[in-house]
């Protein structure tokens, strides 16, 4: 039976050692992803790499969380020092470039379980550059690399987006942020959010456990809803899609979410085991709607039960930063004092 050996970690030597000399920081677009394949493994892997790292949210058009670009490994060096790196090599289907950037990097331990059929999967920060996230993908042949990726597929294309949530952070709250506002929800609530500039309160209702903040130009809510000491801890995703569903009728009144093209995913949020739900929103009388991904969790330290939910409206827009911006604001919650 097939292996897949992934590390981010515990890093073979030839990984420690460069990491010796001086890094410059990372250049080039932030949310563009250069994948690193030769010409004879491209047609075997393109698809499985546009499967599981072009992955897109759908607004309702789908819009990519990342751009992927095919980089012929001559042109490898020009790109070494992007944000977002990927080398991909077929072992079992012979050449002279990229079989020899993954020979390079690889010590024979782990050549030759490649080449046993063990699928290799690292992925590591600041390899070639500060702020960069560098993975590499060696195979024997197509059908062990392709299983390979669809397998660890989800946990690779984390590696790649919680760094560019980390990145991004300093950007969204650069110039102003609602300290105030944050400061007055952590004095009614106990829980905080750094808030990005301009949004205001739309609602709340205490004794709901309810507050909806929003922001126009794009149209941009966020909200959070919690239970204080849950019967129920140990959340599956049938439980989260129920809650999930069932939120915008009771807290927003007047739209839905839509069941088509939803997304339940487990995750690692804020330290802590998560639910990730995305998907679509439509107005029960209106001719609107749009994306909206949702956070539910338990919080041990504050014994409560959170769902926080944003969505955005932005008709003949793009809506994937809008709601990166969100998501940048969502992963600043904690229920610990600052």
């Amino acid at each position: 039976m097939m292996k897949i050996i992934f590390i981010r970690i515990a890093l073979p030597l030839a990984f420690v050692l460069a990491g010796c000399d001086y890094k410059p920081r990372a250049g080039g677009i932030e949310n563009q992803l250069h994948v690193v394949v030769s010409f004879e493994d491209q047609s075997h892997v393109k698809a499985v790499i546009d499967s599981v790292l072009g992955r897109a949210i759908y607004t309702p058009a789908p819009e990519t969380y990342f751009d992927i670009t095919y980089i012929d490994p001559f042109e490898f060096s020009s790109v070494k020092r992007s944000h977002n790196l990927l080398v991909i090599s077929v072992l079992g289907i012979p050449d002279t470039t990229v079989d020899r950037i993954a020979r390079s990097m690889l010590p024979p331990a782990q050549l030759d379980l490649a080449t046993d059929g063990n699928t290799q999967i690292f992925s590591t920060r600041d390899f070639f550059a500060r702020d960069q996230v560098f993975s590499l993908v060696v195979g024997n042949d197509p059908a062990d690399l392709i299983r390979g990726l669809r397998n660890r597929g989800t946990w690779l294309f984390q590696q790649y987006d919680k760094a560019f949530l980390e990145r991004q952070k300093e950007h969204v709250f650069k110039r102003r942020e609602e300290k105030q506002l944050s400061a007055e929800l952590w004095e009614k609530y106990r829980w905080r959010l750094r808030i990005q500039h301009d949004y205001v309160m739309i609602r709340e209702e205490p004794e709901r456990n309810f507050v909806w903040i929003g922001r126009a130009f794009p149209f941009r809510w966020f909200s959070v809803n919690w239970i204080d000491e849950p019967r129920t801890k140990d959340l599956d995703q049938l439980m989260v899609t129920e809650l999930v569903n069932d939120f915008p009728m009771a807290y927003y009144n007047k739209i839905r979410f839509s069941d088509v093209y939803q997304r339940a995913e487990s995750v690692d949020f804020i330290g802590q085991k998560a639910w990730r739900v995305e998907g679509l929103w439509e107005h029960n009388k209106e001719v609107k709607g749009g994306p909206f991904i949702s956070y539910v969790f338990y919080d041990e330290k504050s014994d409560r039960l959170f769902h926080l939910n944003f969505l955005v409206h932005s008709p003949g827009q793009k809506k994937i930063i809008s709601l990166r911006q969100m998501e940048i604001m969502a992963h600043t919650f904690s229920t610990e004092a600052g």
